[in-house]
C-alpha cells in the first residue's frame, strides 16, 4: 500500500490537500479505458493527459510509464476503489452552472452578482484548490442557504457531483471567471441582485 500510495504520490496523481485523478464526464458509458465497479477507468495515460490538458497545474504521469498495463490498471482500481477520483473540473461550466442555478443571486464574482453570501473571487480562494474544504464550506453554511434559496427562488438548487466540480474549478479560475459579465445572467435573477 505504501508503494501505491508513493506512486500516486510522485505521479502527482495524489496530492495533499487536492486530489486531481478525473474520470471522464458520463462514467459508466462505453469507454475505451475498461470499467471498475461501474465507473470508467482510463487506462491509456494519453487518455489521462488529455483530460487533464487544460488544467493548471501539472501531473507527472511520465512516473508511471514504467509500470505495466496491468499494475497501471491495478493502481487506478485502487484509486477508484478508495475514493480518490473525481470528475473532470471545468472552469467554463462551472461558470454556466452558477449563473444558470442561481448561485449569481446571492455570491458575486468580480463584483458581478449579489451580495448576500461571500464574494466566490479566485484571487480570495486559498492555494492549492481543495474540492473537499470548498464542500465542507457549503456545507456548513446549508441551512442559511437553503433557507435564502427557498425565500428567493422558490427552491433550493439541485447539483449534481460533475456540477459541484465544476463550480468549484470555476471559483478558482480567475480567466474564466474574468468572462463573466451581468449580460450573461439570467433575466429572472436580475432583480435579486441589483439593490
Amino acid at each position: 500500500m505504501r508503494r501505491i500510495i508513493a506512486i500516486l504520490a510522485a505521479s502527482g496523481m495524489l496530492t495533499i490537500g487536492a486530489l486531481s485523478l478525473a474520470l471522464p464526464a458520463g462514467a459508466g458509458g462505453d469507454h475505451k479505458g475498461g470499467h471498475m465497479g461501474g465507473a470508467m477507468m482510463p487506462q491509456d495515460l494519453d487518455e489521462m493527459r488529455e483530460m487533464h490538458r487544460e488544467h493548471t497545474h501539472g501531473h507527472d504521469f511520465d512516473a508511471m510509464e514504467e509500470m505495466s498495463p496491468e499494475k497501471r490498471a491495478r493502481v487506478m482500481a485502487l484509486m477508484h476503489e478508495i475514493g480518490v477520483a473525481m470528475p473532470p473540473m471545468d472552469p467554463e461550466r462551472g461558470r454556466h452552472v452558477f449563473v444558470e442555478k442561481g448561485c449569481v443571486a446571492c455570491h458575486s464574482v468580480n463584483g458581478v452578482g449579489g451580495d448576500l453570501g461571500p464574494a466566490l473571487d479566485a484571487a480570495d480562494m486559498p492555494r492549492p484548490m481543495n474540492v473537499f474544504e470548498f464542500a465542507a464550506r457549503m456545507w456548513r453554511g446549508a441551512p442559511a442557504m437553503a433557507a435564502l434559496q427557498e425565500d428567493m427562488l422558490g427552491e433550493v438548487i439541485s447539483l449534481d457531483g460533475q456540477e459541484l466540480a465544476d463550480l468549484v474549478a470555476f471559483a478558482h479560475d480567475a480567466d474564466e471567471q474574468a468572462m463573466l459579465t451581468m449580460d450573461q445572467v439570467p433575466e429572472r435573477f436580475h432583480s435579486l441582485i441589483e439593490k
